[in-house]
Parts: C-alpha cells; sequence; structure tokens
C-alpha cells in the first residue's frame, strides 16, 4: 500500500502522535515534519517554501510547517483523510494543523496536552484519544487492532535499547556525526510497524559486527540539523567532533498495554511531551546521557523559528557550564537554505573542539 494508492486511508499527524494510534486504525500514517526533512534532503525543499510564501507564509514561520504547507498547495504530499496532532512540545502545530484541515478540508483532531506530567493529566488525554478514535472509527468505518501495532512497537523498542547499549561503548559510533538523524521516520512514522522493527534489526547488526569506529570526541546532539547539505556532518568530522546520542532518538520505554490502550497511549503522548518541554525534566535526561553515553559535551542546532527550544537556551547554557560541560549553539535552518553559514559552523566548531582539547 503506497500513500498515494488511496486503498487506505491516509492520516496526517504530527510528529508527537503516535502512530500506534494510525496503525491501530488500518491507516497509513504520513508525517509532514519528517517529510519535509527528506523534501529538502532531495533539494525541493525552496520550491516549496516559496509557495508557502507566495501565499502570505512568513519566513519567521517554522521552516517545517511552511515547507509542509507549500509542497501541501502544490500537491506533492498526498491528500489526507483525517488530520491528528497534539499540542506539546511545539506551539507552532496547533495552529499549522488548524491551517491544512482549512485548506485542504479535511477533519482536524487535536490532543490538548499538558505541559505537567500527572495521572490526572493522563486521564485527560485518554479522555481525549477515547472521544477521537469513536469519532474515527464511526467516519472511516474502520476496525480496530491495537494488538499487531503494540506488538511490533514492544519488540522494536527492546531493540533500539540494544542498540543505545551497544552506542554507549566508547569504541562505537555512528558515522558519519549526525547520521542517525536521517532515521527519525523509523523512531517516529514507522513505530509499530514492521518496517521500523526490520530496519532496527538491521542496524543492531550492523553495529555489532562492523568494525569499531569512533572520533576523539563524543557529544550529545540535542535538536535536529540541517537536511538540506551533508555540509555539518563533513565539518563534525573535520574536527573529530563525533556524535554518541541524539535527543530526537529517544524512545518511548514505557509498556503498551492492548487490554488500555488508549490509556498506555496517552501516557506515552504526556511522558514524551513532559520530558522535551520541562526545563528540569529535560536536563535530567541530557545529565543521564552525558554519564552513560561518556559524552563530554554538548551541541544543539538552533531551527530559525523555534521559539520553544532556543527559549530554553539561557538555562542550559547556564546549567551545563556550571557544571563544567562544554555546550555550543549553532544557528541556522534545518530545511531553509538561505539560512546556510558554513563559515560560521566552521569557526564555532573550531572554538569548541580547542575548548574541549584544553
Amino acid at each position: 500500500v503506497t500513500l498515494y494508492g488511496r486503498e487506505k486511508p491516509v492520516v496526517w499527524a504530527s510528529l508527537f502522535f503516535p502512530a500506534e494510534f494510525i496503525y491501530a486504525l488500518d491507516g497509513v500514517p504520513f508525517y509532514p515534519e519528517i517529510a519535509a526533512g527528506l523534501f529538502a534532503a532531495l533539494g525541493w525543499g525552496n520550491i516549496a517554501l516559496a509557495r508557502a510564501e507566495a501565499h502570505w507564509f512568513s519566513q519567521d514561520l517554522c521552516s517545517y510547517h511552511r515547507l509542509s504547507v507549500g509542497a501541501s498547495i502544490l500537491r506533492f504530499f498526498p491528500r489526507p483523510s483525517i488530520l491528528l496532532a497534539t499540542s506539546s512540545i511545539c506551539r507552532g502545530t496547533a495552529p499549522f494543523f488548524e491551517t491544512l484541515s482549512e485548506k485542504l478540508k479535511v477533519p482536524l483532531y487535536l490532543v490538548d496536552v499538558p505541559g505537567e506530567y500527572s495521572r490526572a493529566a493522563v486521564r485527560y488525554v485518554a479522555a481525549q484519544l477515547t472521544t477521537i478514535a469513536q469519532t474515527i472509527r464511526s467516519n472511516l468505518k474502520s476496525t480496530w487492532d491495537f494488538e499487531r501495532p503494540f506488538g511490533y512497537a514492544q519488540k522494536t523498542i527492546a531493540i533500539v535499547q540494544e542498540i543505545e547499549n551497544l552506542r554507549k561503548k566508547e569504541e562505537v559510533m555512528l558515522l558519519p556525526p549526525t547520521k542517525n538523524l536521517d532515521y527519525l521516520p523509523y523512531y517516529y512514522q514507522f513505530m509499530g510497524s514492521e518496517t521500523a522493527l526490520v530496519f532496527f534489526e538491521k542496524l543492531r547488526e550492523h553495529l555489532r559486527h562492523n568494525p569499531p569506529q569512533t572520533f576523539p570526541h563524543r557529544l550529545l546532539w540535542l535538536h535536529l540539523k540541517p537536511f538540506y547539505s551533508g555540509v555539518l556532518s563533513t565539518l563534525l568530522g573535520e574536527f573529530g567532533l563525533g556524535v554518541a546520542f541524539e535527543e530526537f532518538a529517544a524512545v518511548y520505554s514505557g509498556e503498551l498495554d492492548p487490554r488500555k490502550p488508549l490509556l498506555s497511549l496517552a501516557e506515552k503522548i504526556v511522558a514524551t511531551g513532559y520530558e522535551f518541554m520541562d526545563p528540569k525534566a529535560r536536563l535530567g535526561r541530557i545529565f543521564r546521557w552525558l554519564s552513560e553515553y561518556h559524552a563530554e559535551g554538548v551541541i544543539q542546532f538552533n531551527q530559525w523559528g523555534c521559539r520553544q527550544s532556543q527559549g530554553m537556551n539561557a538555562v542550559l547554557q547556564r546549567t551545563l557550564r556550571r557544571e563544567g560541560i562544554p555546550v555550543l549553539f549553532l544557528d541556522g535552518d534545518h530545511l531553509d537554505r538561505r539560512h546556510h553559514a558554513e563559515e560560521q559552523w566552521r569557526t564555532r566548531l573550531q572554538a569548541f573542539t580547542e575548548m574541549l582539547e584544553h
């Protein structure tokens, strides 16, 4: 079944809406924010961005959303049957999906996610998922099967945890640096399917049996990266800066219980959102990863127009430096080539390397 074949309902979802929900209703998940990265990597990003801007979408908006709107107007993306989104992590997600719903004339089901992690928050999200599930099931005449996607997801997560344990060894590293961020579809869009399970099985075997690879410095990577060019990865390699682990590669490790499917997915949504949005929770994970992956510093690539990631920069910098951990913030855009800053990146990476070495 392809995204364009229309044999099953195509469901567009925001990055942190669990794909297991979509697989359970026998839909085909499509994550426009992930597809936008692929679009940019293929060299087509500025075509879609220009079309969005011609329709009065400001350059000040996140390029993931602008590119997705432009690609939708150009009909490069498959037409959805429904839209699913959560309000967690990215505060631009709700208006972005509301705009898509208006332009594409398809219904949007938005889950309001509290910023706290509590049993009340989980129950609140579970109640919304229940209402959405009942509505979709009635409208699409779908049958629901949580056993299959939950089974795939639990098997996949177990293998991802094995991969994480392999990467914790100082002589093991995924190269080139930031390469694992190219695998985001398998962490999100395909989670709960055989596709993700097979992919991570092969990645595990690659790490087990290939000769050890590493760089002099092991770093933790926060946020994402420019997908339209490999220049940044090349610069990291040039300075001997390897990436031991990436923040967006952290998988939810809680149990998905098919007897309580919507409550389980609500737990996943709330927990994931809290760990990204709450400064204390996010810092707790960063310090744990620094220790477990033997990382000596942190790099975050700031996405142009991403308020929530940059808004925590001062807290991250102050807290990490107080503990003697070098931290570097690189500026640019993940998708828009007009914000490319290769020489600035080179200068700052060189200074950061000198800091690590001294």
